[in-house]
């Protein structure tokens, strides 16, 4: 079976840059992406119109859509509660943890490109990719 990708806000965000658009292409044309509610809401949070908010749903569509059954919430609780090293832990985003606990769940990797799932992932040890090596797409 081939690998699933989980994307987040952070790499759709990047898109416009050639590299990005380069790792994610081919990823969405092989039906290897994936989206849960968390993604959306973040992406629908850039809409600037009823219009707008209408072609980023639709455009969700074009994606496998991941559930986020009771499990995921109570695990991403569990990590937030962890204790850990970074002493910035509590920047992480409800969001992050909730969309990098979905993707746990249904074991696909967070493809992303936000040092923050780096934080998540040294904790549960899970897969993530960044779309991009970090500092070349901002």
């Amino acid at each position: 079976m081939s690998e699933r990708f989980l994307i987040d806000k952070s790499a759709f965000a990047r898109y416009p840059k050639p590299a990005a658009r380069a790792a994610i292409e081919p990823l969405h044309n092989a039906g290897l992406l994936a989206v849960c509610g968390a993604v959306e809401l973040e992406v629908m949070h850039s809409a600037r119109s009823k219009a707008d908010a209408e072609r980023i749903r639709e455009g969700m569509r074009g994606f496998d859509w991941l559930p986020t059954p009771d499990e995921v919430w109570d695990r991403a609780i569990e990590v937030r509660a962890r204790p850990t090293a970074a002493g910035n832990w509590r920047a992480l985003s409800v969001a992050d943890l909730v969309i990098a606990a979905t993707a746990e769940r249904h074991g696909a990797t967070v493809l992303h490109y936000d040092g923050d799932y780096d934080m998540i992932a040294a904790v549960t040890g899970q897969s993530t990719r960044w779309v991009v090596p970090p500092g070349t797409a901002d």
